[in-house]
């Protein structure tokens, strides 16, 4: 474990039946506006769950796509106003569900006879509909076998393909850890394997972190502690970050661009078990440079 998260409990990937379920539903429930971006989007023909779409007390309205965190629709003869507050009437076989939402943005997207008009509305609380979870779950499970059987592929063609020990740390405390080899500062999400080329996978959202730990071992020393002083090569400037619960990260940066975005911190001691710490979007308090 790496010393600066030293002490805390570390969930580990074990079963796919136990605790992969068990996670996610317990990263859900606290979903954020944010999330939206990463949310997986299926169009009126994917989902067999949902019949119509109509506006409380308005016209009916064509889908586009949908998600657990919005919906993209087409309306006729009237634009729906930005962040107007709106109510969805979702129609399915045997019930209909009240979704409120906020428009977003709204533009013309016809000159035909009847102008129509796009609208990107925001839901505000989460959509869960069999679709969209078994959706999810097959696109998981696609993308990380598609990601097994690339990396198989460039290991007999004697191509370097890089499986990283993680430990990712959410912003309500809890750890997780394991490899990846899909992670990218500028995707919402990355996937964490129990082994390299395991399918015992979980799919985090970027959103929900608030940092990543690229460590040499995942025990690590429980009695060492970092050096607060700069070794002798250093990376970029030197920084103390400051997260959102109060804990300070001392180490230097290439990669700071500014509030609200992800950055890469090199821990000041060249000896601690974290190589390198991507610092989540939104998870700081206070970016200083020394």
């Amino acid at each position: 474990m790496p010393e600066l998260i030293a002490g805390m409990p570390v969930t580990e990937l074990q079963s796919p039946d136990l605790q992969v379920v068990c996670l996610a539903d317990s990263i859900i429930d606290a979903y954020e506006d944010s999330e939206r971006r990463g949310d997986l989007r299926l169009s009126m023909d994917d989902v067999s769950w949902l019949r119509s779409a109509r506006l409380k007390y308005g016209p009916d309205v064509r889908v586009i796509d949908i998600s657990r965190g919005g919906i993209l629709i087409e309306t006729e003869g009237q634009p729906l106003r930005p962040d107007a507050n709106i109510v969805f009437e979702l129609a399915g076989p045997t019930n209909s569900i009240l979704m409120p939402s906020k428009v977003l943005r709204c533009r013309a997207a016809s000159f035909d006879e009847v102008m129509r008009y796009q609208g990107a509305c925001a839901f505000k609380r989460p959509l869960e509909i069999p679709d969209l979870i078994k959706r999810a779950v097959a696109r998981n499970t696609a993308t990380m076998g598609s990601l097994a059987s690339w990396n198989g592929g460039a290991a007999k063609s004697g191509a370097n393909v890089s499986w990283q020990k993680v430990v990712a740390r959410f912003r309500d405390g809890r750890l997780v850890r394991g490899y990846t080899a899909d992670f990218h500062p500028s995707r919402p999400q990355l996937h964490l394997s129990t082994e390299p080329h395991s399918t015992d996978t979980l799919m985090l959202q970027l959103s929900q972190l608030k940092a990543l730990f690229f460590v040499r071992d995942f025990a690590g020393d429980q009695n060492r502690v970092d050096r607060q002083d700069f070794g002798a090569a250093l990376q970029g400037r030197k920084v103390a970050v400051t997260f959102n619960d109060g804990e300070t990260l001392l180490g230097s940066t290439l990669s700071h661009r500014g509030e609200g975005s992800g950055f890469f911190v090199h821990p000041a001691d060249p000896r601690s078990n974290n190589l390198r710490v991507f610092v989540a979007p939104g998870a700081v308090q206070q970016v200083r440079f020394l």
